[in-house]
């Protein structure tokens, strides 16, 4: 049996009212259960707080949830400005390098 093969097992997620059969790696079982997690404890929120709407609804709204969160994350996550410091920085550097020592001659020998 291959060694790739032998890492992969299945697991069954509940989210919402339904089972899932999700083939994973085992060094990700504990990433998919706390995401699963994650869903059933949002979709509990709608429900509690948005009664009698419906399981689409619901659905709807934590994948929305979840959805602006990745791309919030994404935007935070910008190197953008980390880029413009080093940019900066290293301007700095090769002037402060080529720029005329003040040091004379003299100052040297003393």
């Amino acid at each position: 049996m291959d060694e790739k093969q032998d890492d992969r097992f299945v697991i069954q997620l509940r989210i919402g009212k339904q089972y899932y059969p999700i083939n994973i790696l085992r060094t990700q079982e504990e990433v998919f259960r706390a995401a699963a997690a994650d869903i059933n404890d949002k979709l509990q929120r709608y429900e509690s707080k948005y009664p009698y709407q419906g399981s689409e609804k619901y659905m709807s709204m934590t994948l929305l949830d979840f959805a602006v969160r990745v791309i919030q994350l994404e935007k935070d996550k910008s190197t953008e400005p980390f880029v413009k410091t080093f940019t900066t920085l290293a301007e700095e550097i090769e002037q402060a390098m080529t720029a005329p020592s003040d040091e004379t001659e003299t100052d040297k020998e003393a």
